[in-house]
């Protein structure tokens, strides 16, 4: 059953990306600082990452296109989401594109460190930055709350801290005699 189910997970991501589409159509409709049915669809596409990377390891499906569609996807989710929170007013330009800079920032390092021979992994701190971002950017599209502008706050700050770190990673990995 697992060999017949391999392909699950790239299609999850395949689907994922086809959403985002919708999703930009959408928050470029909105017609006010939030839209419920766009919050949903972003919370959907979000919880699909989660599917996806959960079955892939569960099915021993990981695959060269998913080592690269995948983070691929969240980060256009990611950029399709603050690209919406600013269009329909929610958030202001500054902290969505900090968010946006560091993730554009970090696929392109990590790809320049990888022709140079420098592997390059997000770590524990990474995901709970992506997690905490693509659960405000959701919960932002959907409800106004002064709790959702500090969070959002509380996510630009650990989305800057987070890069620092891959920073400093690299900077050791670069400095390091025997590359990894």
């Amino acid at each position: 059953m697992r060999r017949r189910l391999r392909w699950l997970p790239n299609a999850i991501t395949i689907a994922r990306l086809a959403g985002l589409p919708v999703l930009l159509v959408m928050v470029l409709q909105a017609d006010g600082p939030t839209y419920m049915a766009a919050g949903i669809l972003f919370a959907i596409l979000a919880f699909s990452d989660l599917l996806d990377g959960f079955l892939a390891r569960a099915l021993h499906a990981q695959t060269n296109f998913g080592r690269i569609a995948d983070p691929l996807a969240d980060r256009l989710l990611m950029a399709v989401g603050l690209i919406g929170v600013m269009a329909m007013g929610r958030f202001d330009w500054p902290g969505p594109t900090i968010i946006l800079v560091r993730d554009i920032g970090a696929m392109v390092a990590f790809a320049l460190l990888a022709r140079a021979g420098v592997g390059m992994r997000i770590d524990l701190a990474g995901k709970v930055s992506s997690g905490l971002n693509m659960v405000t950017v959701a919960v932002a599209l959907g409800f106004e709350g002064e709790w959702i502008n500090w969070v959002f706050a509380v996510a630009v700050v650990v989305s800057v801290l987070t890069a620092a770190n891959y920073v400093r990673i690299a900077i050791d990995r670069l400095r390091s005699p025997t590359l990894t």
